[in-house]
């Protein structure tokens, strides 16, 4: 089993990135994750790329403001469930123009991380975080308090 996060635009050399490095490395004490950046802006080229680092076998859910939201509770659930019944979760995120229809469109599942309208770089730093804030939960690490 293995988690994906696939962040479209460019990595941004600030300080959100080195907390989502850090709760990366956190969170690959637990399960294999990696974090893939596109920053193609060609349809055909994201399509491509794309469609080499998916397989049938993955789990895609995609970020939108849009759908519906989960508390952590219910997130820990969710994704605790889709961990175990596929190979790979892969969470996407976009940039600040969204994520491709082209991409949408193999989506499993969308979710919502707030019902505020949230700037990609900090969406992906509170994904990584919940993420890894979930396999804690599942370890009965203190990390997590109710």
């Amino acid at each position: 089993m293995k988690l994906k996060f696939i962040f479209f635009g460019k990595k941004n050399d600030s300080l959100l990135e080195s907390y989502i490095s850090k709760y990366l490395k956190r969170l690959n004490k637990y399960i294999k994750s990696e974090i893939i950046f596109l920053s193609e802006k060609n349809e055909l080229k994201i399509k491509k790329n794309f469609t080499s680092i998916i397989k049938p076998s993955n789990y895609i859910i995609t970020l939108n403001e849009k759908a519906q939201t989960m508390n952590t509770i219910k997130y820990a659930k969710f994704l605790r469930k889709k961990v175990e019944d596929f190979d790979s979760v892969i969470l996407i995120v976009g940039d600040a123009y969204g994520i491709p229809k082209s991409i949408i469109s193999k989506s499993n599942y969308s979710l919502s991380l707030s019902e505020m309208t949230l700037p990609h770089l900090i969406a992906r730093l509170v994904l990584v975080e919940q993420t890894y804030r979930v396999f804690t939960i599942f370890n009965n690490h203190p990390y997590h308090h109710e």
